[in-house]
């Protein structure tokens, strides 16, 4: 009896944990510092929501849209995979998207796995999405105006993504880096003169194609932490990186572009978080450089 106890005690400790690593929601928060920063933008706040994977976060997602209120948002970008093609719920997805939208502007991009699903069903969802006051950037950009002031956000489509991984494999390589620096230069092309630019894109570790003068700060998801996260890693296994992946989360910089990757909310293929807790991403603007580093991470 004793023994079944303590494997008892065991299995629920275990559960209690796996249910802590995948629900229970943490806020990243970071500073984007720079003279590129108008100074109307100052204290301006972006928060970034990745990768819902058709996941609920408490009754009609509650807690996912009561831990962004509480990040006081200016702006809120989604940066893919709202849905999921192996367990999909357009009702967790919609739900999550009207609530934020009645908290701040919203910009979406999408990800890999609304490509998957049927194109009739994801249609009617973006619909439902923008007569919620969404604004879907496919291909596209535009300047978000606020009380604080404006910026220029424009979103890499995951078509363009895919379209240059085909054109890399024909090629013999990975993906057409010049065909998607092309794309990103032709969604900033409308941007003004010296006007902070944002790039919401899916898949991190395609950066050094989307960086350049043109962009000043890029967020993006897809990695998911690298689900499971241990001591000196950024996990262990993430799409497009594989094993022991170096882009999962946080700031990284490339020229004069910054980078903040998204941990994200859900899971797909691999049902659980370890050591990676479902992540929302706060990026604080600052309009003075205090020191020569572009930002500083706060958890």
């Amino acid at each position: 009896m004793g023994k079944i106890i303590i494997v008892f005690l065991i299995l629920l400790a275990l559960a209690l944990f796996l249910n802590w690593s995948n629900k229970a929601l943490v806020v990243t928060q970071y500073l984007y510092r720079g003279s590129q920063v108008p100074a109307e933008l100052d204290g301006y706040r972006i928060v970034q929501v990745s990768d819902l994977q058709s996941e609920y976060f408490g009754e009609d997602q509650q807690k996912l849209l009561q831990a962004v209120a509480g990040a006081d948002p200016d702006l809120i970008v989604f940066t893919g995979d709202l849905t999921d093609r192996n367990h999909t719920d357009y009702e967790a997805s919609l739900k999550a998207m009207e609530g934020l939208a009645a908290l701040a502007p919203v910009y979406y991009v999408n990800g890999n796995h609304e490509l998957a699903l049927p194109e009739e069903d994801i249609s009617q969802m973006y619909d439902a999405m923008e007569t919620a006051g969404i604004c879907i950037l496919s291909g596209k950009g535009e300047t978000a105006r606020g009380s604080k002031g404006k910026l220029y956000v424009a979103g890499l489509p995951e078509e363009v993504i895919l379209e240059s991984k085909e054109r890399g494999e024909a090629a013999g390589t990975e993906f057409d880096a010049g065909f998607i620096r092309d794309a990103v230069k032709q969604l900033c092309g409308e941007a003004e003169n010296g006007q902070l630019t944002v790039l919401l894109a899916h898949e991190p570790q395609l950066i050094d194609a989307y960086a350049g003068e043109e962009i000043d700060l890029v967020f993006a998801g897809h990695a998911h932490g690298g689900q499971i996260r241990l001591p000196f890693t950024q996990g262990l296994f993430a799409p497009g990186q594989g094993v022991l992946p170096k882009l999962t989360s946080g700031m990284h910089r490339r020229g004069t572009t910054t980078l903040i990757i998204s941990r994200g909310l859900g899971n797909s293929v691999f049902p659980f978080r370890v050591f990676n807790r479902p992540e929302i991403v706060v990026a604080e603007l600052k309009a003075e450089a205090q020191d020569e580093r572009d930002g500083i991470s706060v958890r």
